[in-house]
């Protein structure tokens, strides 16, 4: 079985993984920053282009903040 860990306190990361390593079954693969944000190339190339537009005047774009609330109005 696998298992994901999220740990929003990271002052505690330190004592959860010591825990963790406590028990012989449990096995603790680290997986570095990099590897969790990986893209395909298209996805680089597509974002590259809306940002040279954004540079270029050539559109526009709304904060996330804005389009969250938004949608947060509407009933789901």
């Amino acid at each position: 079985m696998e298992l994901t860990i999220n740990i929003n306190e990271q002052a505690k990361l330190a004592f959860i993984v010591e825990l963790l390593h406590s028990f012989n079954y449990v096995e603790i693969i680290n997986i570095t920053e990099e590897e969790k944000t990986t893209f395909p190339e298209e996805h680089k190339i597509l974002l590259e282009n809306r940002l040279k537009r954004i540079e270029n005047g050539k559109t526009t774009f709304k904060s996330w903040d804005i389009i969250k609330q938004k949608y947060e109005r509407k009933a789901v």
